[in-house]
């Protein structure tokens, strides 16, 4: 006959020792990750990649000295020097008016067709010191002059507004835009033409401060911690299945709506590329067609930082040698 109490406390037994083998991973994975040590295993780094996205990260449009309000972008990058921190980085990102600037020298370089790359904080190099960005490996290697106009958290709309604000729209054919998913949100509702006011500005960058050392903070995500174990389990079993599904359908309709009706298609190559994390799987992506090219890069897991989403300088090489074996077959 089963004995019920002995099969309770066996199982409050297991639980209690569970509960203090995530406390002791937990820890070590919390600590690890204030002094900017990140790890790639098995639960160590889905519980630091949790902690990091849930206020540990730095957010570079959110540092005073590295943004400002923009009536018709809503910011912008400050001009000069601004540092750009996080765990598994530290940065110095050099912008004009319009551009991150790379030291790379102008001789020998192509200038009568500049390339222009659009983006988000992939473009801008998130991540990446200003000689790591794709857009310099790709001015590098391609020998052609190549302007770096991506902006973090940017989507298609503020793109092309800024690019059609700047003196290179007029004296370049060939544009790059690097595409993400987020993009889908600002490309559906936002009005090209939308003038925002500085006080929306100040109340969303400016009056915001994160709080990640408090007792509900850690008391949260060491919640999740005890979660993220059976999580990554199945992830192990089941990879395939638990793949990020990315139907390009709906983003292509409002992607080449925003770019018809703003780039003169006639006069301009246009080039849309989108990354592909190794969790992901991208399904109805369009093919090249005369108006709009079409690249899916697909990168490895050593390309891209251990718990921030971004690609690493190895990632961003990786994108340049794409496109520039893109750009040398047209």
């Amino acid at each position: 006959m089963i004995n019920l109490k002995k099969i309770i406390f066996l199982i409050l037994v297991i639980f209690c020792n569970y509960l203090l083998i995530t406390f002791v991973v937990f820890t070590f994975s919390y600590l690890s990750l204030l002094k900017g040590k990140t790890y790639d295993w098995f639960w160590v780094k889905s519980i630091q990649k949790k902690i990091y996205f849930k206020g540990q990260r730095n957010i570079w449009q959110y540092k005073n000295d590295c943004t400002t309000f923009d009536k018709d972008l809503f910011y912008k990058p400050r001009l000069g020097e601004c540092k750009f921190s996080n765990p598994e980085f530290d940065t110095i990102l050099n912008f004009n008016d319009f551009i991150r600037i790379n030291d790379l020298s102008s001789k020998n370089l192509e200038n009568n067709n500049p390339i222009i790359v659009l983006g988000d904080s992939i473009a801008m190099g998130w991540g990446v010191n200003d000689n790591e960005t794709f857009s310099y490996q790709l001015e590098k290697i391609s020998k052609r002059k190549v302007f770096n106009m991506g902006v973090s958290s940017y989507g298609t709309v503020r793109e092309i507004k800024k690019l059609k604000l700047s003196p290179y729209y007029d004296n370049s054919k060939t544009v790059i835009i690097q595409y993400h998913i987020n993009d889908l949100g600002e490309n559906k509702e936002l009005d090209f033409k939308k003038v925002y006011l500085e006080k929306d500005f100040i109340k969303t960058f400016r009056d915001t401060s994160l709080k990640s050392s408090n007792i509900k903070f850690i008391l949260g995500n060491f919640k999740s911690s005890i979660r993220l174990f059976f999580s990554d389990i199945i992830d192990v079993i089941f990879r395939d299945k638990n793949l990020e599904l990315i139907n390009f359908d709906i983003d292509k309709k409002y992607l080449e709506k925003v770019i018809k009706d703003n780039i003169n298609l006639n006069e301009k190559n246009i080039i849309v590329f989108l990354p592909v994390q190794p969790w992901q799987k991208v399904i109805n992506f369009p093919k090249s067609n005369n108006q709009i090219k079409y690249v899916l890069i697909p990168l490895k897991k050593s390309q891209y930082f251990i718990i921030d989403d971004h690609p690493n300088k190895k990632g961003h090489f990786e994108i340049a040698k794409v496109l520039n074996k893109f750009l040398s077959t047209r």
